[in-house]
């Protein structure tokens, strides 16, 4: 392993039977070694709640729930149920889902973004008075960061040897609003930076495991530059092209990756109708999954076998079930869209973050956020129907694409077989899930700074 200096430049109920075998002898739970037993086990650990503990917590907020209104819930999807080893178990976020689910408690379901704060409002502004000439800094910020993973110590690792990745932002020639990246420092001080040589971009590290009582930290700090980027309504249209369709990059990105970016025919043709304008039938699928599927708290991505046809079928989802949706409708019409994902860097909001692109020849790929949806409180028109066709200066994106290979590559099963946000951590013996070991992201400082167009 070479030094950092040196690589510089270089249905609504189912069923679920846990196979796992026995665990070995002090073996933790955290400890995967079998990929499918450790999925059956997140399963389980998902759905942690039996009959009585859902009734529970659904009746200290809403007492008048009855026990058959639990039957309506899951029939309608409002909580998500699956039979375990012969018993009905319920998802441990279901009585929060509830409320934001079943329209009785919800107020009828409100699109996404229609209460966007106005701190919210005012990045989008601030983007959009870059565009107009009126805000020379309001396109982009230098960002300076930390992110840490800590592994204490247990008898089950100890004189092992931990791989750890985690993050970096995209360099600009696969993410043209992200440049400058330097790490600035480094624990341990060997470190291998992916590049180009996987999907997800990592920084990864190696240390021996340590012994009980112990912590093996492991972090970096590093600062980049981070755009925003918008193009009108009226500029797309007008500048708008045919597809070039034999060229790789059309090929490449209108093709299905299964499990999770699939053929949605049936429901994409009846989203557009006999509309033929790429931007257009765009904004009638952006449209159509912000208005028809709300937000709610996630299960296991890696429990889920096919994540577009999930929101379909729960009426519900998250980020980046949102927008694998949204690329798989995209591509079966014919349009090419792709994965981004990383970190929303919001003042007072940083937190993990999935959104897509989408491509229309003439005018390239544009950032499409179906989850922030649209801002309905915003006063500007552009300001409301930004997130189709822009996105805002506080991203770190890490990702292109959705459960590839790390490098150097992972042995064992990963914690986030789809995304690759908060890190990897295994050892010769096997994956280390949660809560084997903490992560922390640490926004030290952002600073406008001024941006060409």
């Amino acid at each position: 392993m070479a030094t950092g200096a040196a690589l510089a430049l270089s249905s609504s109920m189912t069923s679920c039977k846990d196979k796992s075998s026995a665990p070995v002898a002090n073996t933790p739970e955290w400890l995967e070694t079998d990929s499918a037993a450790a999925i059956s086990k997140r399963t389980a650990a998902d759905f942690s709640l039996d009959r009585e503990e859902m009734l529970r917590q659904v009746r200290a907020k809403y007492p008048e729930v009855t026990d058959a209104d639990l039957d309506t819930f899951i029939t309608h999807h409002y909580v998500e149920a699956m039979i375990i080893d012969g018993e009905l178990r319920f998802h441990r976020k279901s009585p929060r889902n509830l409320g934001l689910l079943a329209p009785s408690f919800n107020g009828q379901n409100p699109p996404r973004g229609s209460k966007a704060s106005e701190q919210r409002i005012a990045y989008v502004d601030s983007v959009l008075d870059f565009y107009a000439g009126k805000n020379k800094k309001g396109l982009a910020h230098k960002v300076k960061y930390r992110f840490t993973i800590d592994v204490p110590g247990n008898e089950a690792i100890e004189g092992d040897t931990l791989r750890v990745w985690m993050p970096v932002p995209l360099d600009n020639d696969r993410c043209n609003r992200q440049h400058d990246i330097h790490i600035l420092d480094a624990y341990p001080a060997d470190y291998i930076l992916s590049g180009t040589r996987s999907e997800h971009n990592s920084i990864y590290f190696e240390a021996p495991a340590p012994a009980p009582g112990d912590t093996a930290h492991f972090e970096y700090t590093a600062e980049f530059v981070t755009s925003g980027k918008f193009r009108s309504a009226e500029d797309i249209m007008k500048n708008i092209k045919p597809y070039n369709t034999e060229s790789p990059e059309y090929k490449r990105f209108t093709s299905f990756e299964a499990p999770h970016i699939v053929r949605l025919d049936s429901l994409a043709h009846s989203i557009v109708g006999n509309e033929t304008n790429p931007f257009i039938m765009s904004e009638k699928v952006f449209d159509y999954i912000i208005n028809r599927y709300p937000w709610a708290g996630a299960r296991e991505y890696s429990t889920i076998p096919c994540i577009p046809e999930y929101v379909v079928t729960e009426g519900h989802g998250d980020c980046g079930q949102v927008s694998l949706l949204y690329i798989s409708l995209m591509r079966t019409l014919g349009i090419p869209a792709r994965w981004e994902s990383g970190w929303m860097l919001h003042p007072g909001e940083v937190n993990l973050h999935d959104w897509a692109q989408v491509y229309f020849e003439g005018i390239g790929w544009l950032p499409v956020d179906v989850s922030f949806g649209r801002y309905t409180g915003a006063k500007r028109p552009e300001t409301v129907t930004f997130y189709s066709h822009g996105i805002d200066a506080h991203r770190l994106a890490a990702n292109t694409a959705v459960g590839k290979q790390f490098y150097p590559k992972k042995k064992f099963v990963r914690s986030e077989t789809v995304d690759f946000q908060v890190g990897e951590v295994e050892t010769g013996k096997g994956n280390l899930y949660y809560p084997a070991w903490n992560y922390e992201m640490q926004v030290i400082s952002a600073t406008p700074v001024e941006e060409e167009k």
